[in-house]
């Protein structure tokens, strides 16, 4: 029997109450239409209402995915890891309209892998001292959520975290054809991410699968293309309008240079301009070393693939994303979480079985707020509640971690010329201070294993120690009292063998280092 489905006989499939499942990282992998539909239907006849959202990266963007839901009713709970790219979601959470939890990237994962296997819940260290850990937040988003689903437990001696597993009704993923079998290619997709992850662990539960693809297939799709098996499937529904509902990013509906099919010159990518930013990436830049696998957290810490192309040693590194993408040059803004040249293309799942076996030689993330002690957070700011994405797998068990931002917060200005740095205006908000709105990043459980932990700024870095945090750099141009010591709550201690940041990094042109 064909699988293939109208819209509304898939509509049919969801429930009120149930617990959806979706893929999506940004817009691709993001089953749109169907949420556009689900949507549509819930205006219109109050249903399906109640429904529980899982989910691991931000499945959609503004107006999108799971943005769409934020109606009132429509949504009951959120288990998710990451959601700051689908505003209405923190805003729904904030406004105490659903329970909301939000638990490392990876956990939420592996949920997946965990009902596949019948478990109930599963053991993990991922979280401990962090505010998933139920003796700070127990991953909780607001005043609504009061229950703790987080439990410490003891195992052979050691504390664990033990993380349990939703009941799964639905799966919403993404597929690029469907024969009527309902066997799923993705040769259009970015990558595998975690589709068939999903769609095993949903059927595993008694659940339903649907798939929104772009083409349908008159013929029996191939074994070798195949990426999910049409026994894990229940209902195809093809995209109408996939230039609307089916995009690879924002900006683009289709790149077959992110799909890995072929590779494009590097020469061809363009060279970061000489601001603070690239200042940042170059000094993070300096500490990698060759045939390491290196993650870069989104938005600054992206920038240090680029600085490796510009200094031509891209190719002796492997650079990782949550979502699997392995090697190549990874993307930026809109396109973060594609790669061009990749090496290879992961399941979500093995990769973070890569990071959380502590595989990983290096992580450059994001620093929003840093307090005395050195704990990092980066996923909630006020009723800003971003999620803590793929941050706590990767910093966790990382032997190198760098935290990588600017200063201040909020409208600095800088001048970067001539080998030294000139701010011209400082920034609204202190990223340093005494204590940090929630702690995504343990410096507790890091001095416990022993981790290298750096903070690299435009103006200075610093180091994380059992004694507390040290400032061992300074830019050229800077004064340390006013433009350092003076924009930060608390008082770091001064390295005796304090030194000047090296000059090449303010100066244009290549800096013409080699890693070793």
């Amino acid at each position: 029997m064909s699988k293939i489905r109208t819209m509304n006989e898939v509509l049919d499939l969801i429930h009120d109450g149930a617990t959806v499942a979706a893929s999506g990282f940004l817009l691709w992998g993001l089953a749109d239409e169907v949420f556009k539909a689900v949507e549509d239907r819930y205006l219109e006849t109050g249903h399906p209402a109640g429904i529980t959202c899982v989910f691991t990266g931000s499945a959609g963007l503004e107006n999108s995915g799971f943005d769409r839901w934020a109606h009132d009713g429509l949504i009951d709970n959120i288990i998710m890891g990451h959601c700051g790219l689908t505003p209405r979601i923190p805003a729904y959470i904030n406004a105490n309209k659903c329970r909301a939890y939000n638990f490392p990237l990876g956990v939420v994962q592996n949920m997946y892998r965990a009902s596949l296997l019948k478990q109930k819940g599963f053991l993990s260290k991922i979280g401990l001292k962090t505010f998933a850990d139920p003796r700070l937040d127990g991953g909780k988003m607001n005043d609504l959520t009061t229950e703790d689903l987080v439990k410490v437990v003891e195992f052979e001696g050691e504390e664990w975290l033990y993380y349990p597993v939703p009941k799964f009704d639905v799966a919403l993923i993404r597929g690029t054809t469907a024969d009527e079998y309902g066997n799923i290619s993705i040769e259009e997709e970015c990558g595998p991410m975690n589709m068939r992850d999903i769609a095993m662990g949903v059927k595993a539960a008694g659940g339903k699968v649907i798939v929104q693809v772009k083409y349908l297939s008159g013929d029996k799709l191939p074994g070798a293309s195949i990426e999910i098996p049409g026994v894990f499937v229940d209902a195809v529904v093809v995209s109408k309008e996939p230039e609307t509902y089916h995009r690879m990013t924002k900006n683009i509906y289709y790149d077959a240079a992110r799909t890995g099919r072929f590779n494009i010159p590097t020469d061809s990518m363009a060279e970061l301009p000489l601001d603070a930013r690239k200042v940042i990436a170059r000094r993070c830049a300096m500490e990698l070393q060759p045939e390491s696998i290196v993650n870069l957290g989104i938005g600054i810490p992206t920038l240090v693939a680029s600085v490796a192309g510009e200094e031509g040693f891209s190719a002796d590194l492997i650079m990782s994303s949550e979502d699997g993408m392995l090697g190549g040059i990874p993307g930026t803004g809109d396109t973060f979480g594609s790669a061009v040249n990749a090496i290879g293309m992961l399941s979500m799942a093995y990769n973070f079985d890569l990071y959380n076996g502590g595989n990983l030689s290096m992580a450059v993330e994001g620093l929003a707020e840093c307090d005395a002690k050195g704990n990092i957070n980066v996923g909630k700011f006020g009723t800003m509640m971003p999620g803590c994405g793929g941050f706590i797998d990767v910093t966790q068990l990382t032997p190198l971690v760098i935290f990588a931002g600017t200063f201040t917060a909020g409208g600095a200005k800088y001048q970067v010329a001539d080998g030294k740095l000139t701010i011209l205006q400082e920034g609204r908000s202190r990223k340093f201070r005494q204590h940090v709105q929630q702690v995504t990043f343990s410096a507790d459980y890091a001095a416990e294993s022993g981790q290298k932990v750096l903070y690299v700024t435009e103006r200075a870095v610093m180091r994380l120690t059992k004694e507390g945090i040290v400032l061992e750099e300074i830019a050229p141009g800077v004064d340390l009292q006013k433009d350092i010591l003076d924009q930060m709550d608390f008082a770091p201690i001064v390295s005796p063998d304090l030194k000047l940041m090296d000059a090449r990094i303010f100066t244009a042109g290549r800096m013409g280092f080699a890693i070793k």
